[in-house]
């Protein structure tokens, strides 16, 4: 049987006005037998369940955020996956869209450690064990990274938010297939980018060759196969995919864990240059009063507000 792929994908901060856009992607090569999402779940806890070391939460991102915090996700990241030591490395490891734009940011810090949790209090290596014994080899993920200004670039051009979508899309899914041989197929899960049912244009970005063909495409489901192409592509594309695939649903913590993390300094850095500044998520709720609040200082130091935020 040739080696499948499964593959989640998800986003966090595409509503913001403030911070950057996150879309984070994990694969995993499925060698098993049976119903593979079930086999996932038994090997992992939803938020409603009590903490278990030996079970890693794995579950919408919101609700494992409100549960365990900040904290709880990134445990999850942890737990499953090989980080370095700073955050600089690691999005030039992981960062597969952004990461030049992200590096140039003046409030980005690469020598942060990418985890404030000690190694001691992770358990990647039991945990990667007790998937691979069920069948759940080489995880893999990758994160696209747009701060502000490459945010509003990605608009600007094709006159459509929703690009910035399609470009994570893409460029995860192409990385992604670069890296893996011909006899490989992938089993792709994504949630939908707001009420858009259909995908073939986007999706067939992704192939070297051949073409994406649409088998379904209603508000319910969008699914799609290649045909012709270097690798075997199934991708199912629907609302809420998290609450049915738990890959979704790890991609999902990945994301806005990474959200969290660099929202983090970018708060961190406007409170150095003005002192009690109350700190903001950047949504549109409150980004206007933060905004107004640093404007001065930017404009102080040169910058254009596009540089902090984002136009649409």
């Amino acid at each position: 049987m040739e080696p499948v792929w499964l593959v989640g994908l998800d986003e966090a901060g595409y509503g913001p006005n403030l911070g950057p856009f996150v879309m984070s992607m994990v694969a995993v090569r499925w060698t098993g037998q049976g119903d593979w999402i079930e086999a996932f779940q038994k090997l992992t806890r939803c938020a409603r369940e009590k903490k278990d070391p030996a079970r890693p939460l794995v579950d919408d991102s919101k609700k494992a955020f409100v549960k365990e915090g900040f904290e709880g996700l990134e445990k999850t990241v942890g737990d499953f996956f090989d980080l370095p030591e700073n955050i600089g490395t690691y999005l030039g490891k992981h960062g597969v869209v952004g990461t030049p734009q992200m590096l140039d940011e003046i409030w980005f810090k690469p020598a942060q450690p990418v985890l404030g949790l000690e190694k001691s209090t992770l358990r990647t290596e039991e945990i990667r064990q007790s998937f691979a014994n069920q069948g759940f080899q080489d995880f893999y993920h990758g994160l696209a990274v747009l701060p502000a200004q490459a945010f509003n670039e990605v608009v600007s051009r094709a006159n459509n938010k929703g690009a910035v979508l399609s470009v994570g899309l893409i460029g995860l899914l192409s990385h992604l297939a670069s890296t893996v041989p011909e006899d490989n197929s992938f089993r792709v899960f994504a949630d939908k980018h707001g009420g858009k049912n259909q995908y073939s244009a986007t999706l067939q970005n992704v192939l070297d060759r051949g073409v994406m063909v649409a088998q379904k495409e209603s508000s319910a489901e969008s699914i799609y196969k290649s045909m012709g192409a270097k690798h075997e592509w199934k991708v199912h594309i629907l609302p809420k995919a998290d609450s049915k695939y738990p890959l979704v649903s790890l991609a999902s913590i990945l994301a806005k864990w990474m959200r969290e993390k660099l929202m983090g300094q970018f708060n961190a850095f406007w409170q150095e240059k003005l002192p009690g500044l109350e700190p903001t998520a950047g949504y549109p709720g409150d980004a206007p009063r933060f905004y107004s609040q640093i404007e001065p200082k930017l404009l102080e130091m040169g910058l254009k507000k596009e540089s902090v935020w984002r136009m649409r």
